[in-house]
């Protein structure tokens, strides 16, 4: 569940992606190298936009804090950090790609999800999960809305939340879901698959674009 109501504005324009060309090479830490199975490297070529930037305990950090203008967005929903790991969409279609299928809250259809797993992300990132879960670490997952929710990392990962970027075959977009969504199949959750349809999703982020790590329970 959401800890935090959403902000009123919704419609918020995206910031610019955060410069890529000094970035180079995403260096991963051994355990996250050996979770992985695809073959190749998260890489920033310099030529597309930053699509995730996640910060916290055990981060890989490869920019610096967030500046004023290049930041604006972080800045406007509140999130400083020293350092913080960045992503494009190239580095995430390098992992793993998984495919979910549930019925969403707003058509009632049953529709098709694809892309990496919150969890390898996080592992991209440096982090080391078990380590992590074992801490009772958590994340606040924030969209480019402002709506953000709150979770135990472990919740995260026995829910398989995956972040999505094709829905039904087709890349997600801004002005839609995407182009990142923090998604999950409630159907096989527990917890979940009584609610009414309308209360499955309350901890799914779309647009999302920011993952902080919390060593406990943000207030």
């Amino acid at each position: 569940m959401s800890d935090s109501k959403p902000l009123s504005r919704r419609g918020l324009l995206s910031r610019s992606g955060a410069a890529c060309a000094a970035l180079g090479t995403l260096a991963l830490a051994p355990s996250a190298q050996a979770a992985r199975s695809a073959s190749q490297a998260c890489v920033l070529n310099g030529l597309q936009p930053v699509m995730l930037t996640i910060s916290g305990p055990g981060v890989q950090g490869n920019r610096g804090k967030p500046q004023p203008v290049t930041d604006h967005m972080l800045q406007t929903h509140g999130y400083q950090f020293e350092s913080a790991w960045a992503c494009g969409l190239d580095a995430l279609n390098s992992l793993e790609q998984h495919t979910l299928k549930t019925t969403l809250e707003y058509d009632n259809a049953e529709h098709s999800l694809q892309g990496p797993l919150l969890e390898n992300v996080l592992q991209a990132s440096g982090v080391d999960i078990a380590q992590a879960m074992a801490q009772g670490h958590w994340l606040t997952l924030q969209g480019i809305d402002g709506y953000r929710s709150q979770l135990p990392l472990a919740q995260a990962v026995r829910w398989r939340m995956l972040l999505a970027t094709q829905l039904d075959g087709t890349p997600l977009s801004i002005g839609g879901l995407g182009p990142l969504w923090a998604s999950f199949a409630p159907q096989h959750i527990d917890e979940l698959k009584q609610l009414p349809l309308k209360q499955r999703f309350t901890a799914a982020v779309w647009g999302l674009y920011y993952i902080q790590i919390s060593a406990q329970q943000p207030a």
